[in-house]
This record gives structure tokens, C-alpha cells and sequence, in this order.
């Protein structure tokens, strides 16, 4: 599945990484600043609440799992406005968000074709 994401994002032109994201159990945290910056120093790309759950569920249950992240709220940049201009359109988090759906779709239409 994951070479098929890579695959994918190539063919159609799609910024993308490859690497670690962090689970957490908390949007904000009054040391979310440190937190951050040492996830970041160990090369973490991104973090999210729901991925550490769902490849846990998927291994437990025997399901393939995979997981593709959006960025809304860039590395250091304020919270609020990147969130805002996300809802107005005006970010290119929506463009990402279009690009990951797509992405994912096609991916599974690859993987999982009738033969």
C-alpha cells in the first residue's frame, strides 16, 4: 500500500513525505512548544490522535492499515491563522486534503482490484 501512495503522488504531482508521525493523546499542552520541538529534533514529520490507534486496531484484528496526513498547521506557525485560512480556502491544507483523498482512493483501486 505504501509503494502505492508513493506511486501515486509522483504520477499526479502531489507534495508529499515519507516518514514518522507522532500519536498523542492532546491537541494543546502548556509545554506544546518543547514537545514539539523535540519531536521535531528526532525527525518526526507530523503528529496526529488517531493513527497509533488504528494501526494497533488493524494488527490485532489481521487488517492492512495505513495512514496519509493533511498539514493544517505548519511547524512553528500560529495555530489560529493557519486554521482559519484553512476554513476560508485560502491554504493549501484543502488543496492537501483534495490530494490525500485522491491519493487514497486510487491506491486502494490499484491494491485491492477485482481480478
Amino acid at each position: 500500500m505504501m509503494i502505492a501512495f508513493i506511486e501515486i503522488a509522483k504520477e499526479r504531482g502531489f507534495a508529499h513525505h515519507v516518514g514518522i508521525a507522532r500519536s498523542h493523546d492532546s491537541f494543546y499542552t502548556d509545554q506544546e512548544t518543547e514537545i514539539d520541538a523535540c519531536w521535531s529534533r528526532q525527525g518526526v514529520l507530523g503528529a496526529d490522535m488517531e493513527t497509533a490507534a488504528l494501526f494497533t486496531i488493524g494488527s490485532l484484528r489481521g487488517f492492512k492499515t495505513a495512514s496519509i496526513l493533511n498539514n493544517v498547521v505548519a511547524y512553528e506557525q500560529d495555530t489560529a491563522e493557519s486554521i482559519g485560512s484553512y476554513v476560508s480556502g485560502e491554504n493549501l491544507a484543502m488543496q492537501g486534503e483534495q490530494h490525500e483523498i485522491l491519493t487514497a482512493l486510487e491506491a486502494l483501486r490499484r491494491v485491492f482490484k477485482p481480478e
